[in-house]
This record gives C-alpha cells, structure tokens and sequence, in this order.
C-alpha cells in the first residue's frame, strides 16, 4: 500500500494538534508527530543552532516513520509560516513511495485573537505569542499549500475536510459501522432464538403424531396377524406404512427432535 504523509501548518492557536489527533484515529494505521515535541525545552530557545537542531530531529523520526512498514499514514504539524522552512523539510525526506499532502490552517485575526487570549488567561501560552502569531496569518496566504480557513469550524470539520480532499477512507467511521452490524446482529439474536425454539416445538409435535400413527399401524398389524392375514393386501400396505413412518421416527432421533 502507498504511504501518505500529511504535513499541516499554521499559527500557534489554529489547532493543528488537535486536528491531527483526530486524523490518527480516522486515518488507519497512522502515526503523528508534532514539531514542538522536538524542542521542548526550558527556557526555550530560538538560535541557529537550536533551529538546525530541531530540523534534524523532526526529519531523522519522520524518514523513520516512512521507512516502517507498520505505518501507512505520517502526520505531522508544525508552525511551518515560511516556504524555506518547508522547502528544508521535504528535502529532507525520503518520500519515493509516499504522497505528499501540504495544507495550511488559517485563521481571521479576530479568531486567532480570542483562542490565544483564552490560552494565556489559563496560563498556557506566553503574553508576547499574540502580536507575533497575528504578523504570521499574512504569509501562510503566500505557502505551496492547501489553505482551509478553519475561524469557523471546528476541528472535527477540519479533519473532515482533509480527508475529502485527499479521497481517503475515514477508518473510525468503518469501525462504528461494524460495531453497529455486530449490535444489530447481537440484538436481532434473541429473535432468532425465539423462531427457532417454536419451530423446534412444532417439529416435536409432529413427532408425536408421527409416533402415534406408527404405533396404530403396529397394532394394526398384530390383528391382521391374529386374523389370519398376514398374507393379505391390507397386511402389505399396512408394511409399506410402518416403513415409511419408522423411517420418519428414525430421523426424528437422529436429530434430536423427539418429544
């Protein structure tokens, strides 16, 4: 099978996290990583160094992930804001086998605004990362990337969108509809059960009509005998009846449907 690999930018606050946490569960066999895994470090620190640095990890663990045959979908975000920066990235990766998804999510600066502010109110994010991520909006516009405008939908919608674009089933939806069928066929079960043990009943009252006529044609038989007859055409039907009925009880016993 062909791998893919989803590479998703945008501003700080414009979910690309989430987003593609949801993409690994849709998307089976998938694997995700996030840039800012690669640097997470305290204080942190923007250098030349640290920059070739972070470079270096996220292409050594994304060829990785390529070259695994346990894996047919890589994902992976990061702020991603210039075209150099992705240009290194891809050239970067062995990607022969695999396509190649590039998309930017952006966001209106009001938007952006009022995620960021939430995010610094609860202590998660610096004060200073507002001013600087409102300046980024204007360059995603100017990337080699798919754009979807993501102010007013949710991450759910986005992760949808991504895979409409791309033409790749939705795993988790496959998976919800065979635990339905398997529901379904579960519930429908007791229903079965039910049909079946009244057929098994009507079954076993034939038995005892079949077991009824056959003693009656024995008995039959015994005064055909005591009369003389055994040698008449009554005793040779009354033969051919015992046969075809005992056959009948025989059947009966060999699938356990006696009364």
């Amino acid at each position: 099978m062909k791998k893919h690999l989803y590479v998703i930018g945008g501003t700080m606050g414009a979910g690309k996290t989430t987003v593609c946490n949801i993409l690994k569960k849709k998307l089976k066999n998938s694997v995700f990583l996030d840039g800012d895994w690669c640097w997470n470090m305290e204080p942190f620190q923007v250098t030349e160094e640290t920059k070739a640095m972070v470079m270096d990890n996220i292409t050594h663990i994304l060829n990785n992930f390529l070259a695994c045959s346990a894996y047919d979908h890589v994902i992976f975000c990061w702020v991603l804001h210039e075209q150099e920066i992705l240009d290194t990235l891809l050239s970067r990766l062995v990607c022969r086998n695999a396509e190649v998804h590039l998309y930017s999510l952006i966001l209106d600066e009001k938007s952006l605004e009022k995620r960021l502010n939430k995010d610094i109110c609860q202590g998660l994010r610096q004060k200073d990362i507002l001013e600087r991520s409102i300046e980024r909006i204007p360059l995603y516009e100017k990337l080699n990337t798919k754009k979807i405008h993501v102010s007013r939908q949710t991450p759910e919608e986005t992760a949808a969108a991504i895979l409409r674009d791309t033409g790749i089933e939705d795993n988790e939806k496959e998976e919800e509809k065979k635990m339905e069928n398997i529901n379904k066929k579960e519930s429908a079960f007791p229903e079965d059960l039910e049909s079946l043990k009244k057929e098994l009943e009507a079954y076993r009252k034939m038995h005892r009509g079949v077991k009824q006529e056959y003693d009656s044609i024995v008995r039959q038989m015994e005064k055909q005998k005591e009369a003389g007859r055994a040698k008449s055409a009554t005793y040779r039907q009354l033969m051919g009846r015992k046969l075809t009925y005992g056959t009948m009880l025989d059947l009966y016993k060999l699938y356990d449907l006696e009364d």
